[in-house]
Parts: structure tokens; sequence; C-alpha cells
């Protein structure tokens, strides 16, 4: 207990509101103890270089605009933000996938047929209803090899 009062004296002078009483103690304690004082030429030091640095880190108006970003931030546009980008993106790679098969299918089926023709194009067969219906015929191509 008595190590954490002589802490906080020992920051109270630092920060300049320690009283002639405490001033006294702080004093003694120092001069009775080598890692006191190291101590405190260690927490002066480095007071003083976050102090000569804090001001070159920080640009002009550094409070406002973070305060600013930290007002105008919603998770949840930037959610949607992102889910409709890379909703796009998969978009864009089912789109350009669809074109390159629909081309093959329609290369391959205008080079099938005699002639170029938009039933050769969409790979439509000239048959008749009855052809389509009659169960015989049905059975007899799916025989045939």
């Amino acid at each position: 207990m008595k190590n954490n009062k002589i802490e906080q004296l020992l920051y109270k002078k630092l920060d300049g509101r320690i009283s002639e009483k405490e001033t006294e103690k702080l004093s003694q304690e120092m001069a009775n103890s080598e890692e006191l004082r190291k101590t405190f030429r260690q927490i002066s030091e480095l007071r003083k270089q976050v102090s000569q640095n804090a001001e070159i880190s920080f640009k002009p108006f550094f409070e406002e605009r973070l305060l600013s970003k930290l007002n105008s931030f919603t998770p949840a546009a930037e959610f949607i933000t992102s889910w409709t980008t890379s909703l796009a993106l998969s978009f864009r790679q089912v789109a350009i996938t669809a074109i390159i098969i629909l081309f093959i299918l329609i290369s391959f089926n205008l080079n099938n047929g005699n002639k170029y023709s938009i039933e050769n194009l969409l790979g439509i067969s000239n048959s008749n209803i009855e052809y389509a219906f009659d169960p015989v015929d049905n059975l007899m191509g799916s025989l045939k090899l």
C-alpha cells in the first residue's frame, strides 16, 4: 500500500499538483530509494517525448474530423453497400459464363443443321403434332441406335 501511495505522489509531482507536505515526503522516499529515482526519470522522459511528438503526429482539427467520422458512421449502410457490390460482382461473373455457354450452344446448333435458320439456331426440330404424341413412333425412335 505504501508503494502505491508513493507512486501516486510521484505522478502528482509530475502533474504539478502536489502540496509541500507531500513534496517533503516524496523527497525523503526518493533520497532513500534508487529505484524510485530511476522510475521518476523514466516517467519524466516518457512524458517529455510524448508531449513533444503529440503536436507533430496529428494534423490540425483532428478532434473535429474524428468526431464527424464517428457521427457519420452507419454500419447498416456500409453493410448494404458492400453486399450490393459483392452481388454485382457475382452477377457479372454468372452473366459472362452464361453468355459464353449460350454462344457455344448457338454455334453448335447452327453447325448441326444444313441451313442457317431460326429453327437451327434454337435447336428446334421439324416435327408435327401427330409424331410428337404417337407412342409407337416415340418408342421406335428411342430404340434406334
